[in-house]
């Protein structure tokens, strides 16, 4: 069967229940922060502004089955183009244009790391792909990286890759669900980074994402993320349904003040830039880049996710 098929199938079988009615959380609820499916013993419900509704993890299942079978059958035919637009379309690369590849990651994490201290510090790299920019937070700065896909595929090659391209820290890789808080157990991060990867998640998707990465932060620590916050046409991204039946690699957006509100929710300062059309192209609307600080208070400032980690 191909990619449609198989999203319709994911469509007819995980069709989400009505649209959850309540209030968002906001960072002042005690809550259950080992998984984002759930908080005060109920289902954890995520505010998306731009659309008008609220949706838990469950409801947001189908969508993101659908396009997890896309990402990953590109993973296994076509994985470095469908990371970088420009490679081949072919399921491996020369060398050389692999050693350009990883090269640009690395001009990438000099610029959005500059100032913020990371060496030997924690790194969550979401939508890390083939390892582009995972792989130079650790041999750059020494960092201990958690890269984390949603495509099996692609974590299989970059952990090959990493097996001949490691010079110093770590890298770890894990296969994500919307519940990214999951596999995460309790480890928290210094830095949280994404770029290229949340623009192609229905506007849903993407609040569950950035609220949880907001999540996964140490008191007082950073982040750096790209997204879009204005795409062009009629199609808002809003009819998960309609999403699924599209297929595809789609190009979806959260507004500038939506994106200010749901960090402030989960207790993140969010310094947000107009970046024009950087990383999404010339008609596919308006990027952000996002800066973060999560607030300090319920732990030491300063303090790294290593050193929490090893607290009692």
């Amino acid at each position: 069967k191909n990619s449609t098929d198989l999203a319709m199938i994911a469509l007819l079988l995980l069709q989400p229940a009505a649209q959850p009615t309540g209030t968002a959380l906001t960072a002042s609820n005690s809550e259950n922060l080992v998984s984002g499916m759930v908080s005060n013993g109920d289902y954890r419900i995520y505010n998306v502004e731009k659309c008008d509704y609220n949706v838990t993890l469950f409801s947001v299942y189908p969508v993101f089955a659908a396009h997890q079978i896309e990402w990953n059958t590109m993973g296994k035919t076509m994985a470095w183009w469908s990371v970088l637009i420009g490679l081949p379309k072919t399921a491996d690369i020369s060398e050389t244009e692999k050693v350009r590849f990883y090269a640009s990651g690395a001009k990438h994490v000099a610029k959005v790391a500059k100032g913020l201290h990371l060496t030997g510090k924690r790194v969550l790299d979401f939508g890390c792909g083939l390892g582009r920019l995972s792989f130079a937070f650790a041999n750059q700065l020494g960092a201990t990286v958690t890269c984390v896909d949603q495509s099996v595929h692609h974590l299989r090659i970059a952990e090959q890759e990493w097996a001949k391209r490691k010079k110093a820290g770590a890298v770890e890789f894990v296969a994500s669900s919307p519940d990214l808080l999951a596999p995460m157990a309790k480890t928290r991060f210094d830095f949280v980074h994404s770029v290229i990867a949340l623009q192609h998640m229905v506007p849903a998707l993407q609040v569950v994402y950035l609220e949880q990465l907001c999540d996964l932060l140490i008191p007082g620590g950073s982040g750096w993320l790209q997204i879009p916050h204005k795409t062009p046409g009629a199609d808002t991204g809003c009819d998960m349904g309609a999403s699924i039946r599209q297929g595809g690699m789609q190009m979806h957006s959260t507004p500038l003040h939506a994106l200010k509100k749901l960090f402030r929710r989960r207790g993140c300062r969010a310094d947000i830039t107009d970046a024009g059309r950087s990383y999404i192209g010339d008609d596919a609307g308006r990027s952000a880049f996002v800066k973060l600080r999560k607030r300090k208070a319920g732990g030491e400032p300063g303090q790294s996710a290593e050193a929490q980690s090893a607290t009692p």
